[in-house]
């Protein structure tokens, strides 16, 4: 008996967040959390394996982000952001909400509509005149190109 009502009450008190059978998004960068726990229909991230989309009661899942754009659905509405590299961490739910997390870290996560894809192709012609006289010069100039190229990607 006490167990029932262990998990009513763990029941009604999701049900007083608002959210049940959603999947609640924590997505933030170490200067800023855009979303902590906002129910969501689906997201859509940039795995390196190649672009997914998760949704409540997803496989349990780890996964290395590359750069590209995470779209955030929530019934008609969809969000786009940026997104240099980082992980998503989903896990079921801990409660009886029914609700699974979904944890996207990210070091710079910024939304599309604030890329400016002039500046990107500056940049990018920046790091293509630049000297490579050194393997790090080299590196630099790959991995930056790499990133920018994102960057214009995204911002079109």
């Amino acid at each position: 008996m006490a167990l029932r009502a262990a998990r009513l009450f763990r029941f009604a008190a999701g049900e007083a967040s608002g959210a049940s059978n959603r999947l609640l998004l924590t997505l933030s960068s170490p200067g800023e959390a855009i979303y902590v726990n906002k129910p969501v229909d689906s997201v859509t991230v940039p795995g390196t394996e190649g672009v997914f989309t998760v949704t409540n009661n997803h496989s349990l899942i780890v996964s290395q982000l590359k750069a590209g754009v995470i779209q955030v659905r929530d019934g008609a509405e969809s969000k786009d952001y940026f997104i240099s590299d980082g992980f998503l961490f989903f896990n079921h739910p801990t409660d009886a909400s029914g609700c699974c997390t979904a944890e996207i870290s990210g070091v710079e996560v910024v939304p599309t509509s604030s890329l400016d894809k002039d500046r990107a192709a500056q940049v990018l012609s920046e790091l293509m005149a630049a000297p490579k006289d050194t393997e790090w010069d080299r590196t630099k100039a790959q991995l930056g190109a790499a990133l920018v190229n994102q960057v214009i990607k995204a911002a079109e």
